[in-house]
């Protein structure tokens, strides 16, 4: 496997450096590109991000959840690479990567980086990492490489004692995000805090085929108290992905020249968001697949949303707890022990905005380290998004979901 991903890694480089803007590649080199990718890091991606949705849901119960599995995941795969011994076992089995080697690991990221970074028209797409550091603490060289080689790592040393220090940290994501997260760090770093990962992602996708203002209504939509709220509905009509299967509608919405796109399932209105929460967190592979291109109606509300929240307890009840132990976290490839690090707070916020045009969206998460001491079908469709939906923005052509939620109140 390891000179298999070595040759695709070789792959890649030859396509994207043939490559100048990313505007410049085209969909189908980007697609050749796409397959030299690892196809286990996006699997295990979308699991993670499905399990961490659950959790997010079953700790929001009601409320809007706005994630980015590619950002948590690519934060903690910068973390993964200073953990040891048992630490880096249950890490990887919460994220899923047990079988894989750091090499692995670090090399699919780095992969998903580069393509990410090459959008193509249509789509700006901005992703990027950051480790800050205690000023004075000797951390180990190889574990800084590693994350400035495969991650493209900014590495910064800070003055934790300065009560602004945190302010320079989100001045960072401020700036990455295009000022849609201005922080992501709430108060000023603790004595015991020594390193702070970031990982910063904005995404800015033109629909392939926009709606048209003029077709915007008011109109209700349907909150799950039984009430409902005024939205500004957007409505188009064309030919998209679809699927319609017992309990729900999906579709697929194209950004740019199609490499990427909005996926909606929407519950029957004789079930529920809950009920296809069931269906959506048994298997996450099968939303992967393509649907049959079909003519029809898709209306769908145009909102505005902002997300954020620690994520300690919900990766906690996934497995990771001992990275959290400041008693049994190993995470001697970072710093040399004692006294012991351990992970004090995984945080993450998100930024979604859709209308007419396309949608923009952001995510930031830090990881901070604490020492202890095409057939036209007969009759169209018609999917009017007036209910709580679930949604996620994907990579078309490597699969990999960049953000997912479930919308209970646009």
């Amino acid at each position: 496997m390891r000179v298999t991903q070595a040759c695709a890694g070789l792959v890649l480089a030859a396509l994207l450096a043939s490559c100048g803007k990313p505007s410049d590649i085209s969909l189908d080199k980007r697609a050749e590109a796409a397959s030299a990718l690892d196809a286990r890091i996006v699997k295990a991606q979308n699991a993670f991000g499905l399990s961490l949705h659950r959790q997010m849901v079953l700790e929001d119960k009601g409320s809007n959840v706005f994630l980015s599995p590619t950002s948590v995941s690519m934060a903690l795969a910068m973390t993964y690479n200073g953990s040891a011994g048992d630490t880096k076992r249950v890490m990887a089995a919460t994220l899923g990567w047990t079988g894989m080697s750091a090499e692995e690991v670090n090399q699919g990221y780095k992969t998903v980086k580069a393509l990410l970074e090459k959008t193509g028209k249509g789509v700006e797409l901005n992703v990027a990492n950051s480790l800050w550091g205690r000023k004075g603490k000797p951390f180990h060289k190889a574990f800084l490489e590693l994350n400035r080689s495969f991650y493209d790592a900014k590495v910064t040393e800070l003055d934790f004692n300065n009560p602004k220090a945190h302010e320079t940290i989100n001045s960072w994501v401020d700036k990455q995000t295009r000022n849609k997260i201005p922080s992501i760090l709430n108060k000023p770093l603790n004595p015991d805090d020594d390193l702070v990962l970031v990982n910063a992602i904005y995404f800015k996708g033109q629909w392939k085929d926009e709606f048209a203002p003029s077709s915007t209504k008011e109109e209700s939509f349907k909150l799950i108290d039984g009430t409902d709220k005024k939205v500004s509905m957007m409505s188009r009509t064309g030919t998209y992905e679809y699927l319609q299967e017992k309990g729900f509608q999906a579709i697929r919405l194209p950004y740019g020249e199609g490499q990427m796109s909005m996926l909606v399932i929407l519950p029957d209105e004789s079930s529920s968001l809950s009920a296809l929460h069931d269906l959506l967190w048994s298997d996450a592979t099968r939303w992967q697949k393509p649907f049959e291109r079909k003519v029809g109606e898709i209306r769908l509300p145009s909102f505005k949303l902002e997300y954020g929240k620690p994520l300690d307890k919900a990766l906690q009840s996934m497995g990771m707890g001992l990275a959290y132990d400041p008693g049994k976290a190993d995470f001697s490839g970072i710093a040399s022990v004692p006294p012991n690090l351990y992970v004090g707070q995984v945080m993450h916020k998100t930024f979604l905005e859709v209308n007419e045009k396309g949608t923009e969206a952001a995510a930031a998460t830090s990881v901070t380290m604490k020492t202890a001491s095409a057939e036209v079908p007969k009759a169209p469709f018609l999917m009017n998004v007036n209910r709580p939906f679930f949604m996620a923005i994907e990579d078309s052509q490597t699969g990999a979901w960049l953000f997912a939620g479930s919308i209970y109140s646009p």
